[in-house]
C-alpha cells in the first residue's frame, strides 16, 4: 500500500512537496521520476518483496513505461506466469511489475485482467500517454485536477493542494450533499475543481485530450440465482486466502458482528500453524452493545492472538488531526475509534483484513428493512400514512421499522417525509439515508434553498428489478466507496497500515449480486445465506445475532466536549461572516440534542467537522489541539 502523485510537466520542488505530504501512506521509501513532460511520485509501504527491487516509480527494461502504483493485485502470480510464457522478463517479485509488463502485452486492456484493489498512473514515453485507473469497487482513492491544460493526480487531496495553481474554491453542490448525507456521492469533492475518479473507471491523457472511460459495472439486472451456503463459504475462503499473502505481519479487525467474525474464522482456518492476530476497539465505560465482549468470544473461539484497544482521551483535540488525514470532513464519529484501532494495530501488523462491503451486498443495513416494510403499506393513501405516523408513539415506530436505537422526535419527522414520498421510491430512499428532513433543509441554509433533487448524481436505477436489488446497487455505487471505504482507507493509511477487504473481491461481489433476494433478507433476518455459510465456523449467538451499528459514546462526547465546541465555533458573528447557515437553526441542534440524539447527534458532528475543515483547508488556519482546548 502506498501513496501516489504526479502531474504533466516538470517541477522537482513541487513533486517533492506532493510526495512528502503522503509520507504516512508510505513511510518506508520515497521515489520520483520526471522527464520534462511527466512527473511521477511515490511513497512506499513495503508489503510484497521488501527489497530495493520493489522501489517505485518502476519501469520496464528499456525505461519506456513508468508506473506509480497504490494497492495490491491478488492474481499477480498467475499473470506473471502467463507473461513469462510470452517472453517477458521480471527483475522483482512485486505485483507492480506485473502491471508494467501487462501493459506492454495488452495495452489498456490490462485493466480487465487485474483482480485487486488499486489506483495507478502509467506513463508511456513512446506515445506520450498517461493512463490512470481505479479498482472496480473503489477500495483505493484517486483524485485529479484537469483544467484543459494542467493535469495533476494524487492519492489524497492535500497532495494536490501543494500545487498553488490549484484553487481552494468551495464546491457548493458538494457542500449541500455533505450536509444532507454526511458524505459526498459521485465524482465531486468539496473543492470545486478537484474530482475523484469513480470506481471502475480509467483516465487516458494524451496532450490536451483527457478521456474518462468506465471499464466495469455491476449489472442492474438480477438473475435471481439460488446459490448455496457452501458455495458462499468456499468463495469467501478463497478471497481471504488471496488477501493473506504478504511479506509482513497480517491481522484482522474484529468487531462483535458476523462480517468480521467470518473473516476471522476463515483466516484462522487457513493459518492453522500460527495464531491470527485480531484487534478490537471499544470505550472505557459500559455500553448497551458490548462490542469488546462479543469480539473476545469470537477470538477465543477461533484461538487468535487478540488485542483490545480502549478509546479514551479528548475527542476535540483529535478532530483536527483526523480531518487533516480525511482531506474532507466526514459526519460519522466512527472515524475516532477507527483511527485509534489502526494506530494500535500498527504495533503488531502492517496488513489488516476487515469486513467492509458485506452490508451492501448481503442487505445488512436497516434502511433496507425500512423500505421493505414500507412496501407493505404502500397501497395505503399517502395522507392516511402520514396521519398514522403522526399518531404512533416513537417506541412503536422503532419496533415497526426495526431500528437498532430510538429514532426520537427528529426521526419521526423524517419518517413523515418518507411516508409522503412512497410513490417516488428514489426520493423516499433518499429521505431515509439523509440526516435532514425537508423542514431541516429549508431552515438550515441562509438565503439559499437546498435542492434535494440534485443530491443524487448517480441515478437510482429505474427498472422492474426488485426494490432491494436496486437499493443495494445504489449503495454499492455511492455509499460504499465514498463513505465506508473512504473511512477505511484514510484511517488505516494515516497509520501506515494496508487495509484489505475480502468481501469486495469483485468476482465474489458479482456472484452475490445475482443471488435471489430471499437469500439476503428474509424478515426478520438479514444476510441469510452468509449466516448459513458461517454457521459451522462460529458460535450460535454470533451467527444469529441482530446487527447493531458500531457504538460510539456520542452522548458523553456531547455533554463533555462537543456542545462547548459548537458554542465557540458558531457564534452569531462567526455564522454571519460564514454566510452559510441560519444561526437559530444551528443553536437549535445542540440545545435540543437530548430530545433526539440519533439525528441531532449526526447533524452536530457533521457541521462541527465541516467548520473545522473550512478553517483548516480553505482558510489554511493552523488548528492545533491546544488552540481548541483553550476555546472550551
Amino acid at each position: 500500500m502506498c501513496g501516489i502523485c504526479g502531474f504533466n510537466g516538470e517541477d522537482q520542488k513541487l513533486l517533492q512537496e506532493m510526495n512528502t505530504l503522503l509520507i504516512h501512506r508510505g513511510p518506508d521509501a520515497a521515489g520520483t521520476y520526471s522527464d520534462g513532460k511527466m512527473s511521477l511520485g511515490h511513497r512506499r509501504l513495503s508489503i510484497i518483496d521488501l527489497s530495493p527491487a520493489g522501489k517505485q516509480p518502476m519501469s520496464n527494461e528499456d525505461q519506456t513505461i513508468w508506473i506509480t502504483f497504490n494497492g495490491e493485485i491478488y492474481n499477480f502470480q498467475e499473470l506473471r506466469k502467463e507473461l513469462e510464457k510470452r517472453g517477458h522478463s521480471f527483475s522483482s517479485n512485486t505485483d507492480t511489475e506485473t502491471i508494467v509488463h501487462g501493459y506492454e502485452e495488452w495495452g489498456e486492456k490490462i485493466i480487465q485482467k487485474l483482480n485487486g484493489m488499486f489506483a495507478f498512473a502509467l506513463w508511456d514515453t513512446k506515445t506520450e500517454t498517461l493512463f490512470l485507473a481505479r479498482d472496480r469497487l473503489g477500495v483505493k482513492p484517486l483524485y485529479y485536477f484537469w483544467n484543459g491544460t494542467r493535469f495533476a493526480f494524487a492519492s489524497e487531496i492535500k497532495s494536490l493542494l501543494a500545487d498553488q495553481t490549484i484553487p481552494r474554491q468551495l464546491n457548493q453542490n458538494a457542500l449541500q450533499q455533505y450536509l444532507n448525507l454526511r458524505y459526498i456521492p459521485g465524482d465531486e469533492t468539496l473543492f470545486q475543481q478537484i474530482k475523484i475518479l469513480p470506481p471502475g473507471h480509467t483516465i487516458t491523457l494524451h496532450g490536451k485530450e483527457c478521456i474518462i472511460k468506465k471499464y466495469w459495472d455491476l449489472s442492474v439486472q438480477q438473475n435471481g440465482k439460488i446459490g448455496t451456503a457452501t458455495e458462499i463459504r468456499d468463495r469467501l475462503l478463497e478471497s481471504v486466502r488471496k488477501r493473506l499473502l504478504a511479506d509482513v505481519p497480517v491481522g484482522v479487525y474484529l468487531s462483535g458482528g458476523i462480517d468480521s467474525a467470518g473473516i476471522t474464522a476463515l483466516a484462522a482456518q487457513l493459518k492453522q500453524e500460527q495464531a491470527v492476530k485480531t484487534f478490537s476497539v471499544g470505550f472505557d465505560h459500559s455500553n448497551e452493545v458490548d462490542e469488546l465482549s462479543k469480539a473476545k468470544k469470537i477470538a477465543q473461539h477461533c484461538n487468535t492472538d487478540h488485542t483490545e484497544i480502549i478509546v479514551n482521551g479528548s475527542v476535540v483535540e483529535l478532530l483536527p488531526k483526523l480531518i487533516w488525514h480525511l482531506d474532507q470532513p466526514h459526519g460519522d464519529p466512527v472515524i475516532i475509534p477507527q483511527f485509534h484501532l489502526s494506530q494500535k494495530a500498527k504495533e503488531k501488523a502492517t496488513v489488516v483484513l476487515s469486513g467492509e462491503g458485506a452490508d451492501e451486498i448481503f442487505g445488512g443495513y436497516v434502511q433496507y428493512k425500512t423500505m421493505l416494510t414500507a412496501q407493505k403499506i404502500r397501497k395505503v393513501p399517502s395522507w392516511i400514512g402520514k396521519t398514522t405516523i403522526q399518531c404512533l408513539p416513537i417506541k412503536l415506530l422503532d419496533r415497526l421499522f426495526d431500528y437498532p436505537s430510538s429514532i426520537g422526535e427528529k426521526g419521526k419527522e423524517k419518517l413523515f417525509d418518507f411516508i409522503g414520498n412512497l410513490d417516488h421510491e428514489e426520493k423516499a430512499y433518499h429521505d431515509i439515508i439523509s440526516i435532514l428532513s425537508d423542514k431541516d433543509r429549508k431552515k438550515l441554509f441562509k438565503n439559499r434553498e437546498l435542492n434535494s433533487e440534485k443530491q443524487r448524481p448517480i441515478p437510482y436505477p429505474h427498472d422492474r428489478q426488485p426494490l432491494l436489488h436496486r437499493m443495494m446497487y445504489y449503495d454499492t455505487k455511492t455509499w460504499l466507496p465514498n463513505y465506508v471505504l473512504f473511512i477505511n482507507d484514510r484511517m488505516t493509511m494515516a497509520n501506515g497500515i494496508e487495509g484489505r477487504t475480502p468481501f469486495l473481491d469483485y468476482t465474489f461481489v458479482e456472484h452475490v449480486h445475482q443471488l435471489h433476494n430471499s437469500l439476503k433478507i428474509n424478515p426478520p433476518q438479514n444476510k441469510v445465506v452468509l449466516r448459513e455459510a458461517l454457521k459451522p465456523l462460529l458460535p450460535r449467538e454470533i451467527v444469529e445475532g441482530k446487527k447493531h451499528a458500531f457504538f460510539t459514546p456520542l452522548d458523553r462526547w456531547y455533554k463533555e466536549e462537543l456542545k462547548g465546541l459548537a458554542e465557540q465555533l458558531f457564534t452569531p458573528s462567526s455564522v454571519k461572516a460564514r454566510g452559510l447557515y441560519n444561526y437559530d437553526y444551528l443553536r437549535n441542534i445542540w440545545e435540543k440534542y437530548p430530545k433526539s440524539p440519533l439525528l441531532y447527534g449526526k447533524q452536530l458532528f457533521t457541521i462541527i467537522n465541516l467548520e473545522l475543515w473550512q478553517r483548516q483547508f480553505l482558510e489554511q488556519e493552523k488548528i492545533t489541539p491546544l488552540k481548541l482546548k483553550n476555546i472550551l
